[in-house]
């Protein structure tokens, strides 16, 4: 199983941590949205020292821009985030990332990948959603559309069809009580043992 991680930030790593084979048709929205977020525009580099990330505002609100370097490999996209108190999720624009100026998906489709995030001034904690668990405790706030890879993925790009052939679109319905429930389960959903820790540059 292949990482969403690494089709968001390399496309290399095999996905063995997660079942995150599905994508949402539209971003999930904040809730408790603090006076004053912490920044997370600028450099950062991870504590390996073996990825630099760059995160720059895109002009709209709580949507950024990020470049993602790892040895030769350069992922670049957008993503918008969605506040729960002090903890964020980024919504990545699936269909915004390119990999070595290469798109993944067609552009026509609206498909967003989470992860969960954590900032302080000089350190940001990032962590893949594991969509198995998310699929189990929200189910009942949205639909399941079985993914239509040959129209999501690129002819070109095989990671993105073997990553979400058997994954499904996740379509919002009823979603009342939806940002409390998820908010309790922030640590199930993105939990901290598969994150990487990047320090501002």
């Amino acid at each position: 199983m292949l990482s969403p991680f690494k089709i968001l930030f390399a496309a290399v790593v095999l996905l063995s941590l997660t079942a995150c084979k599905d994508l949402l048709s539209k971003p999930l929205s904040s809730v408790n949205v603090p006076e004053s977020p912490r920044s997370l525009v600028g450099d950062w580099l991870s504590e390996d020292g073996t990825k630099q990330l760059r995160i720059a505002k895109a002009g709209n609100q709580d949507w950024y821009n990020f470049s993602y370097t790892e040895d030769t490999k350069k992922t670049e996209g957008r993503f918008v985030v969605a506040y729960f108190k002090h903890r964020m999720v980024f919504n990545v624009d699936l269909a915004s990332v390119r990999i070595n100026t290469r798109p993944v998906v067609n552009s026509e489709m609206p498909v967003y990948m989470l992860f969960g995030a954590i900032a302080d001034d000089d350190e940001l904690r990032i962590s893949p959603a594991q969509m198995d668990k998310f699929e189990k405790h929200f189910a009942k706030y949205f639909f399941a559309s079985p993914m239509n890879t040959s129209a999501l993925c690129k002819q070109t790009e095989e990671i993105c069809a073997s990553s979400f052939e058997s994954g499904n679109l996740l379509l919002s319905k009823r979603m009342r009580k939806f940002n409390d429930e998820f908010a309790k389960k922030y640590r199930t959903i993105f939990p901290s043992k598969h994150q990487v820790v990047f320090n501002r540059r």
